[in-house]
């Protein structure tokens, strides 16, 4: 008889199964069950994201962009902005030179809250009244969660239409070209990174802190007097639960001071619901994403929130920072399109300090690779 061989009940040999049949057999076994705990969790990924009002490739752009400011509205609008700009002397903006970066353990995506009150319509014609841009850096074992207030009554050039070449807030160009535009001029005037978006409305703003059970903020002593004068008689000194209209109000407010302290206000609403999100449980978390992700409008596409997705695991321990772009001390005064008061701005000192910032793994922040495929075809979409 030979080694691989045995005897059967009749008295008949046959081929001994090698181990390694086996062996096989049970990694098979394992594969499948893999694939089939992957299929589920990508049928839940996915419809998830189906939710998602996918705004990958639209374009807002036309050649019809007259009527689209309100003339009264921006009376107003610029009667504020020239209190915050008394003092401040005239100065040139400066363009930023070089290249814009990149960096694949980096993600940047701009947040813009538009002025529509309605919970799931948009207006092409909305403006950006608060933008930011969050930014994710995973180079480190801890995940390190910028947020950048953009100060929306900065000057920039608008870079395509009919008024291409002139001067107007950056809270305009969403108007003048949507998110599309938006982010441009932001990667152009600061040389970083933006190729997505996450645009919500007032409503959804509410819907979210409601269903959050509200936020806690502290109020100094004019805070606490604007919210009393709104009607909200609880309002004290020190820590206030804000739910969500309160929220909004608070978000908003810029009448006591200026516009500077109200971005200031609209981060730390950001970073409380993001504390809150930390003590949530994953059905209460999944019950908030299927509440709003039909509400939110967004290009980032599915593979990129699935990359991600990875990243859950770490944000109880993420560290958060945050600034105001442009930094005092580097700006200045001018009158832009439409006789408008804007900030004249130094992007050549900004967008060094914004890469510092965002960037710190490198001294010198990198240019994006020309090598890199769907980085150069957005990279050439911006010349």
């Amino acid at each position: 008889m030979k080694d691989n061989e045995i005897i059967n009940n009749a008295g008949e040999t046959s081929p001994a199964k090698p181990k390694r049949k086996i062996f096989r057999k049970i990694l098979l076994g394992l594969l499948v069950l893999l694939i089939g705990v992957f299929a589920l969790g990508y049928g839940y990924f996915h419809d998830k994201y189906s939710q998602i009002y996918s705004e990958q490739g639209k374009d807002y752009l036309s050649d019809d962009y007259e009527g689209t400011i309100n003339v009264s509205d921006e009376l107003t609008e610029a009667m504020r902005e020239s209190t915050v700009l008394a003092g401040v002397q005239p100065m040139d903006a400066v363009e930023a030179t070089g290249d814009i970066i990149w960096d694949d353990n980096v993600f940047n995506v701009l947040l813009i809250g538009t002025d529509e009150r309605t919970d799931g319509s948009y207006s092409d014609n909305a403006r950006g009244d608060a933008c930011m841009l969050l930014s994710v850096n995973i180079s480190t074992d801890t995940p390190v969660i910028s947020l950048v207030s953009l100060e929306r009554g900065m000057g920039v050039p608008i870079l395509k239409g009919p008024y291409a070449g002139q001067w107007d807030w950056l809270t305009h160009t969403f108007r003048y070209g949507g998110a599309e535009l938006l982010m441009e001029e932001v990667s152009e005037c600061l040389k970083v990174d933006v190729d997505y978006y996450v645009r919500i409305n007032f409503n959804i703003f509410i819907h979210a802190i409601d269903y959050l059970g509200g936020v806690t903020v502290n109020f100094d002593r004019a805070e606490a007097e604007a919210f009393k004068n709104m009607g909200y008689g609880e309002a004290k000194i020190g820590n206030n639960h804000l739910y969500g209209e309160m929220a909004l109000n608070y978000a908003r407010l810029r009448y006591i001071d200026s516009d500077w302290v109200r971005v200031q206000r609209q981060r730390e609403i950001v970073l409380s619901v993001f504390e809150k999100c930390r003590t949530k449980s994953f059905e209460e978390l999944d019950a908030l994403v299927d509440s709003l992700l039909p509400l939110v409008r967004t290009n980032v596409p599915e593979s990129k929130i699935a990359e991600l997705m990875k990243l859950i695991p770490s944000l109880p321990k993420a560290q958060t920072q945050q600034m105001t772009i442009p930094v005092q001390g580097t700006f200045g005064h001018m009158v832009g399109m439409g006789g408008r008061n804007m900030f004249s701005v130094d992007f050549e000192q900004n967008s060094q300090i914004l890469k510092d910032f965002l960037y710190p793994q490198y001294k010198v922040a990198r240019e994006r690779p020309m090598d890199d495929t769907a980085s150069s075809q957005s990279n050439n979409s911006r010349q």
